[in-house]
């Protein structure tokens, strides 16, 4: 059936459905008959609903597609971002170790050098920590001379006097 019906070609019997043909055969009815007008104008009705709702099926299922889409691709970013969470955890849990060679590479040699000036410092001075020890020995030997000397002179103004 075209979709352009007029009414006039409702008054056909070979115009109805294969559904409703058998109606005005069976019954004899005559297209002038309020029944097959009836029958007619309520199958046209019905026809125009079908369209309707064909009409708005197709755009349910067109909407539908558009929301599945996006969906699909919220999915798809979502993913996205869970893979790039997980690349930045695996380089934050990299980062210490990345940070102790960097700070091991940068530290190494000014550690090396200052160790090397402190060792150098040390032979320098280990000849003055060497003479300042003989020094203090000798001032405490002539500290000691000195009391005992003094003492030795005190006991024998005591004796003579």
């Amino acid at each position: 059936m075209s979709a352009s019906l007029k009414p006039e070609d409702l008054l056909e019997p070979g115009n109805f459905p294969d559904d409703l043909k058998w109606v005005p055969a069976h019954y004899k009815l005559h297209p002038t008959d309020p029944v097959y007008l009836l029958i007619a104008w309520h199958w046209r009705r019905v026809k125009q609903s079908e369209d309707t709702l064909k009409a708005a099926i197709v755009e349910i299922k067109k909407a539908l597609d558009d929301r599945i889409g996006h969906l699909v691709e919220a999915a798809e970013t979502v993913a996205g971002v869970n893979e790039a969470l997980a690349d930045v955890q695996v380089t934050l849990e990299e980062k210490p170790a990345e940070l102790e060679a960097q700070l091991d590479a940068k530290l190494n040699k000014p550690v090396a050098d200052a160790l090397k000036r402190l060792q150098a410092l040390e032979k320098t001075l280990a000849p003055l920590a060497r003479s300042l020890q003989t020094a203090q020995r000798r001032q405490l030997l002539a500290t000691f001379m000195v009391g005992a000397t003094v003492g030795v002179l005190s006991a024998v103004t005591m004796f003579l006097a």
